[in-house]
């Protein structure tokens, strides 16, 4: 069974705390060019631009 990578355990995400944790993408590929992900917590859903995202069952 194939299963997408969830952001929490992928290693292009990074965690700086500037009074909130912000977490965001440092993958070079993505297509976004903030590459938030979420403030305190990522997304639980993987967002459409990241560059690692695998279609299940494809």
């Amino acid at each position: 069974m194939n299963k997408e990578k969830n952001c929490a355990e992928c290693e292009f995400m990074k965690i700086y705390d500037y009074g909130n944790k912000i977490f965001y993408c440092d993958h070079e590929a993505r297509k976004d060019d903030m590459g938030k992900l979420g403030v305190e917590a990522p997304a639980n859903v993987i967002p459409e631009w990241c560059p690692l995202r695998v279609k299940v069952g494809k």
